[in-house]
């Protein structure tokens, strides 16, 4: 009788092409998942791309807007030639070079000036000196519009101004040489009031707060809006 054989405990193996094929399958799968993530990061990425795009595209227009007043203002003059290319070149060089940058870091357009909330708090000098060494001032006021944008931007948080009176007491001067005009200013009732229980008994810079101006220490410390011209 010829002997059984018995196949019990023999280990099965599989032939090398199915060994390659599995092989093959995982780092197809592996890459289907990584192309997958991929795309899902640049859709993400091209999305804020686009939405910083339109935003660009709506400081542009509103920098064509002041451009084109500018340009009616040449007009109306009497200036040369020469002047008047190269205010138009200067009038370009912020959206050209530097429009995009500015908007990245927080700054926006408005009737032709850059503004930017700080994100921290400093007192009013370290505001400015801040404020300062990005080309710009603690900012001015000059219209009911612009103090309502700035309000606005502010959502409702309390913010210097470059408004103070510390070179003569009662004598107010923006910090940027814009000329103080009594006639376009927002004092909260009974403001200015110089109240002398304020550390070191002087109220000499102010802050907004509530749409409204009051004269305070300026060694307290709040936000700050800088401001710088977007045309020269």
């Amino acid at each position: 009788m010829a002997r059984e054989i018995s196949y019990e405990n023999a280990e099965v193996f599989e032939p090398k092409d199915m060994a390659l094929k599995k092989s093959s399958q995982k780092r197809t799968t592996f890459l289907v998942s990584f192309l997958a993530a991929f795309s899902l990061l640049l859709a993400i990425s091209l999305l804020a791309v686009a939405v910083l795009y339109v935003r660009l595209l709506e400081n542009i227009s509103e920098a064509f807007s002041k451009l084109q007043a500018h340009l009616e203002n040449v007009n109306a003059s009497k200036m040369r030639p020469r002047t008047v290319i190269f205010g138009v070149q200067n009038a370009f060089f912020v959206p050209k070079g530097n429009l995009l940058q500015l908007v990245s870091a927080g700054w926006r357009l408005y009737q032709g000036q850059f503004y930017l909330l700080s994100q921290e708090s400093k007192t009013w000098h370290a505001a400015e000196q801040a404020c300062w060494a990005s080309g710009a001032h603690l900012t001015s006021v000059t219209s009911r519009q612009e103090m309502d944008y700035l309000s606005k931007e502010s959502r409702g948080e309390t913010f210097w101004i470059g408004l103070s009176d510390q070179g003569k007491e009662g004598t107010w001067t923006w910090v940027d040489g814009t000329k103080y005009n009594r006639d376009v200013s927002f004092w909260a009732q009974g403001q200015p009031d110089n109240w002398h229980g304020a550390p070191g008994h002087r109220e000499d810079c102010v802050h907004v707060a509530k749409g409204q101006w009051n004269d305070i220490s300026c060694t307290y410390s709040y936000r700050s809006f800088c401001k710088k011209a977007a045309f020269s």
